[in-house]
């Protein structure tokens, strides 16, 4: 028997050992695959290091981690994490046809309602008539997006329950520190199911509710009898939580976000409740509400920021804690009181609604920015963003300094205001090192000796003593722009560093409500820039460092 051959499977396996010796041999793994045409290329990517391996895999989402086993071996043995955040939305699965569609009939929606407001009738009759002109295109796209969100909720609500409803002989459950969700109509039998499940026993840090059309209901006060909940922020877009501020659950929440709903009247008491809380967000709400006041002495909120919402007037009256405050929307006349730890604030005005139309007499809109700037506290920064060409700023005088302001981010200014204004508001801010300009050239050009000629008046000499940085996007060399920043360096003495560029302005995703300038490249000719780098420098002994680009 000793003499005997051994069967072909272990010959079969000895040579399988054999190529694995040689290959790991080699100081670094290497696959040499052939082409069509013979030729043959090196794979690179599995020769990094297991680090670099595992951050690609971190970077994917989880259908492609998967599939990358094929890839190689070394692949396959790799450890993948699981995900811990989730975005579970309808959005997905409905085809690109509806939101197609979706768009046409928000567009006939928004038709109608120009029209009807443009002709103004007062005949009931012709009112009826053409309602049911419009309604003969509404209607069908509208038969036809319903049908299309209730296939699309049937197949959301198997997935949803598929992810959250895991079977009771499963011990393990995969971590999930984030989780959205997203409802169409009115399909909110599994909600509170949904809501339980997913804070109670997943352990949710992060909860979104998405609800699109209809105003869901959920009672928090069924989460207080569950122990060590790990809910920290909590935000609700057009739902309506059926309890008391004062439930534990609340209490509890250090960050929240309400969306689309009717309890805006409520802020106060939400804050008086939560202690924790540090960061709100109020955000798309389509109620009128003529007057926010926000009282809470005992507070520690950092971040407030309301977004979109309908309010005519907002009063930080106490919030001893505040540190940010941000404000997108309509002009909104604001009034601080006791926020002895403000340091930015952000008004981010766009046009809405109720401020696309001009006046009767056919004037523009103006906004004097005293209606923004009424006992504003000492801040560190200030940013200020216009979108909309009503939205007119006039020349004003500061009724208080900020003597302890150190940046100044100005963004999307028509080309076809006033730069006075501006200038105004320098003369306010003593301590200004930092100063940023962002001009907008969408908009009508307007004669450039009548802007000059405001530029040249008031203001003194060597007003902005501290002022080190100047930037200025959107910069196409023009008259005035040339002048704006003359003037700028000839009362800055100390100024080091203009940069002059061409460029759009973008939130800042890292800092809240902090803009960022997103530059673009601009061919300058030699002999163009040549000619506007002599205007901006005549004249001057010492100047600061000049970039053009």
């Amino acid at each position: 028997m000793a003499s005997e051959t051994r069967p072909n499977r272990y010959r079969r396996l000895r040579k399988a050992s054999d190529l694995s010796n040689v290959t790991t041999a080699s100081p670094i793994f290497k696959r040499i695959r052939t082409g069509k045409k013979g030729t043959s290329y090196e794979d690179r990517i599995s020769s990094l290091p297991e680090e670099i391996l595992l951050m690609i895999l971190d970077k994917l989402d989880t259908r492609t981690t998967v599939t990358t086993i094929i890839l190689s071996k070394r692949w396959r043995d790799l450890p993948r994490r699981l995900p811990t955040s989730y975005n579970l939305a309808v959005d997905d699965i409905l085809p690109p046809r509806y939101h197609r569609l979706k768009r046409l009939n928000k567009e006939a929606k928004a038709a109608y309602e120009t029209e009807k407001n443009v002709h103004k009738l007062t005949d009931i009759y012709a009112i009826k008539a053409r309602h049911e002109r419009w309604m003969a295109t509404i209607r069908p796209l509208t038969a036809i997006l319903e049908r299309y969100e209730r296939r699309a909720m049937r197949r959301y609500v198997k997935q949803v329950n598929a992810f959250l409803m895991a079977s009771k002989n499963v011990r393990q459950r995969r971590p999930v520190q984030k989780l959205r969700l997203q409802m169409l109509g009115r399909w909110h039998e599994n909600i509170d199911e949904w809501i339980t499940t997913a804070i109670v026993k997943w352990g949710v840090e992060d909860f979104e509710l998405v609800s699109d059309g209809y105003c869901l209901g959920y009672d928090l006060k069924q989460l207080d009898a569950s122990w060590n909940l790990r809910l920290e922020r909590l935000a609700l877009t057009n739902c309506q939580p059926v309890c008391a501020w004062n439930c534990l659950t609340v209490k509890r929440l250090t960050k929240l976000s309400l969306g689309e709903s009717s309890y805006m009247g409520m802020v106060s008491d939400i804050l008086a409740n939560c202690v924790q809380l540090t960061d709100f967000t109020i955000t798309q709400s389509r109620y009128y509400q003529a007057n926010l006041s926000i009282y809470a002495p005992s507070s520690k909120l950092k971040n407030l920021q309301v977004d979109r919402c309908n309010f005519g007037k907002i009063r930080l009256m106490c919030l001893p804690c505040l540190e940010i405050f941000v404000c997108r929307g309509r002009p909104t006349k604001l009034f601080y009181g006791e926020v002895p730890q403000l340091r930015l604030v952000s008004l981010d005005y766009l046009q809405t609604e109720d401020n696309d139309l001009d006046d009767e007499s056919g004037s523009k809109r103006t906004y004097p920015p005293s209606k923004f700037f009424k006992r504003v506290p000492q801040l560190d920064c200030l940013v200020l963003q216009f979108k909309g060409p009503q939205m007119w700023i006039e020349p004003f005088v500061v009724l208080s300094e900020f003597t302890q302001l150190k940046k100044l981010f100005i963004a999307n200014v028509p080309v076809n205001w006033d730069a006075l204004w501006i200038l105004l508001l320098l003369d306010a801010t003593p301590a200004l090192e930092s100063l940023h300009v962002h001009i907008d050239n969408s908009a009508e050009e307007r004669s450039a000796g009548d802007l000059c000629d405001s530029l040249d008046a008031g203001g003194q000499q060597d007003r902005y003593r501290r002022l080190k940085e100047l930037v200025v996007a959107g910069f196409e060399g023009l008259g005035w722009q040339i002048g704006f920043v003359r003037l700028i360096m000839k009362r800055s003495p100390l100024l080091r560093r203009v940069h002059l560029l061409d460029g759009e302005v973008r939130d800042d995703e890292q800092e809240l409500g902090a803009l960022q300038i997103v530059p673009r490249r601009r061919e300058w000719h030699e002999c163009e820039r040549a000619e506007v780098l002599d205007d901006l420098t005549a004249g001057f002994r010492w100047l600061p460092q000049i970039i053009l680009e």
